[in-house]
């Protein structure tokens, strides 16, 4: 499952998934799954580190990337489907959505889960930790588009930037986070 000791670490990359992740894992590929995220935000904000990020898993099959990475997966349903008779959404696997979606156009998609607010502080949290212990610089890509030399960037990324197949981190997203004052720590959180 892990590739061995990584190289110095010069980004890190955040994704989405779906609710019991940690259980799924078990069931895929007779438990020899590799792709798997150093840490997991729950919706509720709670952090969940799977291991320690001197290791990595693999992600596109490029030990050059995945091996320079660490992997931050966010809980989140993705993209949404309406019936169009009913109007209700439902998830990928036909589960009713009962919150309110964010709406845009993307990737062939309208309906998106939203990241939670517990989300965003948690992964400022977290990224301002990973990017000192590991000396990448505390910047990020523009957005979630495709990114031609997402490759060469170091800073903060996403899956959806390396290709337009990927949906994650879906358009709800805003990187703009990592730098609002409202998400920094103050002296007394510390």
């Amino acid at each position: 499952m892990l590739l061995g000791e990584k190289p110095r670490k010069h980004k890190f990359f955040c994704t989405t998934l779906v609710d019991d992740y940690i259980m799924k894992l078990r069931y895929r590929n007779n438990e020899q799954y590799d792709d798997i995220p150093h840490y997991i935000i729950t919706k509720s904000g709670r952090v969940i580190k799977l291991f320690d990020t001197n290791y990595s898993s693999k992600t596109f099959g490029s030990p050059t990337v995945d091996r320079r990475m660490v992997k931050i997966t966010m809980e989140n349903l993705g993209w949404l489907n309406k019936n169009t008779i009913t109007g209700v959404l439902h998830n990928w696997i036909g589960d009713p959505y009962r919150s309110e979606p964010y709406v845009k156009k993307w990737r062939e998609h309208y309906f998106w889960d939203p990241y939670s607010e517990e989300q965003f502080r948690s992964l400022v949290k977290l990224s301002r930790e990973i990017c000192e212990e590991h000396s990448i610089p505390y910047q990020t890509v523009p957005g979630q588009g495709y990114l031609s030399n997402v490759r060469k960037f170091t800073g903060i990324v996403c899956k959806s930037n390396f290709l337009n197949i990927y949906t994650d981190i879906n358009p709800s997203f805003n990187f703009n986070i990592f730098y609002k004052d409202e998400y920094k720590e103050t002296e007394e959180q510390l």
